[in-house]
């Protein structure tokens, strides 16, 4: 599937095409396009965010106790964690854990094997 990038000079030009003088034309109609006059500029989006992440053998706060997770798992469209030493699972939301950094942003990495 292939997307449109439609910029304000494109639309500017294309503007300047259908009426040499400047004003709009009646007949044209271009929905969805803002000219830059319109709107005020929009902040640039975060590539950085931060979220909790459980692993085995991560240490969490349960209660004012200091846990390890065993292991995690997804159980109909929830994450469950285990903690060692514990049958039942525990919901992420009743533990707390220091966020870690993650980006979305592609780095490229070198090769680190041999043929």
């Amino acid at each position: 599937m292939q997307s449109l990038i439609i910029s304000p000079e494109t639309v500017a030009d294309a503007t300047a095409a259908a009426d040499p003088t400047g004003a709009s034309a009646p007949g044209i109609d271009m929905p969805g396009v803002a000219t830059p006059e319109a709107h005020a500029p929009v902040a640039a989006r975060s590539f950085m965010f931060e979220m909790p992440l459980f692993r085995p053998g991560v240490e969490v706060q349960q209660n004012g106790r200091t846990e390890t997770v065993s292991h995690v798992i997804l159980r109909r469209r929830e994450m469950m964690v285990y903690l060692v030493g514990q049958e039942e699972p525990v919901r992420p939301d009743r533990l707390r854990l220091q966020p870690s950094r993650f980006t979305t942003v592609r780095r490229t990495e070198g090769l680190n094997w041999f043929l």
